[in-house]
């Protein structure tokens, strides 16, 4: 057992060490929450396209049939083997010919047993129901819906976003975590010893007293600093 020297100079009270580690738990929650949250957006929002697509009206080619349509922006697939082709025509409820326009990205896809290709885009004026005629090859299908090319896009940069989010901002706070700690670790180890700090300039604390030794006694209200720092003062 250590003994105390002798005056009141017991050893200092180690320093607590800053930050906590338990920001290092923080860091690492952020890397798993955003990789997880990355793979749950993408999942819900490839489940909502499909849902979507599956939910497109189509007319057989050849063949003509009926869509119901509410005003808005519309993109018209073409649904078959590779290759597939045909063409359309769409005629609003009051009779005129509806306007495509030909699509002006590729965007294809594949769910639920359906596979497509964008062709053609068009704007619905009126809401109501139109006729829709084919031609082409048979085997195919005009399938009629919204878009799916924005929704792609904002699906793959919001899993993106937010998994790569999580995963900088917890390295960020697992780096600066451990470089504090490291810090203060280096000032706690300097600052250790009998009386709080390092002894006075050009003298060490003494070692251990052997059997039949004592420790050198505490100086006098008048002395200058001991081996142990500066004396008690008198009131």
């Amino acid at each position: 057992m250590v003994q105390q020297p002798p005056g009141g100079y017991p050893p200092a009270q180690q320093p607590r060490i800053t930050p906590p580690a338990w920001w290092f738990a923080v860091g690492a929650l952020l890397i798993v929450v955003g990789v997880v949250g990355a793979i749950a957006l993408a999942v819900s929002s490839f489940t909502g396209m499909s849902d979507k697509i599956d939910g497109f009206q189509r007319v057989a080619i050849p063949g003509s049939g009926t869509v119901q349509l509410e005003s808005g922006s519309y993109t018209v697939y073409i649904e078959g083997p590779d290759g597939a082709t045909g063409s359309v025509l769409i005629t609003a409820p009051d009779g005129s010919e509806v306007t495509l326009e030909p699509y002006s990205s590729k965007v294809t896809y594949s769910f639920g047993g359906h596979d497509g290709e964008a062709e053609f885009s068009f704007q619905a004026t009126q809401s109501g129901t139109y006729d829709v005629t084919t031609e082409g090859p048979s085997g195919s299908n005009i399938a009629i819906g919204e878009g799916l090319g924005g929704g792609i896009v904002g699906s793959v940069l919001g899993a993106l976003a937010l998994g790569l989010g999580g995963l900088f901002l917890g390295i960020i706070v697992l780096i600066v975590t451990a470089v504090k700690r490291s810090g203060s670790k280096k000032r706690a180890a300097a600052g250790s010893g009998w009386g709080g700090g390092a002894p006075p300039p050009g003298q060490q604390w003494p070692a251990q007293p052997g059997p039949g030794q004592q420790w050198p006694a505490q100086p006098g209200p008048q002395q200058g600093p001991g081996p142990y720092g500066p004396g008690p003062k008198e009131f």
